[in-house]
């Protein structure tokens, strides 16, 4: 006998309900905007621009002035290509987050969840044999690391 799958009702549901209920109501404004075709000559690349920022700010005067009416309909594009681009980011940022046994996982740690507790270690050197001796910025060794016994600066 096998079981079938189960609808679960109750908080799990909610997520989806939101997420359909946010497509209506995109879908019922790209229904309702009257996208009206263009003018024959187009518009300048300027004109457009500022008539979005005007219309974006409801500063209708300014909008006349500037020579270009009736940009709503780019603003309501431009505002559902917002929206869309921000909810891309968030999903991106969630399925970017990484866990390990239920427990958060720091993209620059050195120890492992086993290791909580003990402090940071060297990382492994790049033969893959655990850390070698600290080097100086140049690229050779640094004093003490060298075992150096010269008495430089103040130092005796």
């Amino acid at each position: 006998m096998t079981n079938r799958p189960k609808l679960r009702l109750g908080k799990t549901l909610v997520p989806g309900l939101l997420a359909v209920g946010l497509f209506a109501l995109m879908a019922l404004i790209v229904l309702n905007t009257p996208f009206e075709s263009m003018a024959d000559g187009g518009f300048e690349v300027e004109s457009v621009t500022a008539a979005i920022g005007y219309a974006l700010f409801d500063l209708e005067a300014l909008q006349q002035d500037a020579g270009v009416v009736g940009t709503e309909s780019f603003l309501a594009a431009f505002l559902l290509i917002a929206v869309a681009l921000d909810a891309a980011l968030d999903a991106s940022l969630v399925l970017a987050k990484r866990e390990e046994s239920g427990e958060p996982v720091s993209p620059l740690s050195s120890t492992s969840p086993d290791d909580a507790g003990t402090g940071a270690r060297p990382a492994t050197d790049s033969n893959g044999f655990g850390g070698s001796e600290p080097t100086a910025t140049d690229g050779g060794r640094s004093e003490t690391a060298a075992g150096d016994d010269s008495n430089g600066g103040d130092r005796q």
